[in-house]
């Protein structure tokens, strides 16, 4: 936790990132508004935001779509819940 708070307030060095569950805003394909981990960099304003230039090979993108499922599921079952 530590480790996040400094990465958050410190700036990235170039080309390097660092992974934060965050909302999505879409990227990587994960659908907006689930909260799921992603590779952030901070700039030097103290500003954090998603590295879009990170590649993902095949085998992380099919544990990051069954990640996804699982957290769409869960959504909805806290919805019927709430109801």
């Amino acid at each position: 936790m530590v480790d996040t708070v400094r990465s958050l307030v410190t700036p990235t060095p170039e080309g390097d990132w660092y992974s934060v569950a965050v909302v999505s805003p879409g990227d990587y394909d994960v659908e907006a508004g689930l909260i799921s981990s992603f590779p952030i960099r901070t700039n030097a304003n103290g500003k954090w935001e998603i590295a879009k230039w990170v590649p993902i090979d095949p085998f992380s993108r099919t544990k990051i779509d069954a990640t996804v499922k699982e957290l769409k599921e869960e959504r909805d079952l806290v919805a019927e819940l709430l109801g």
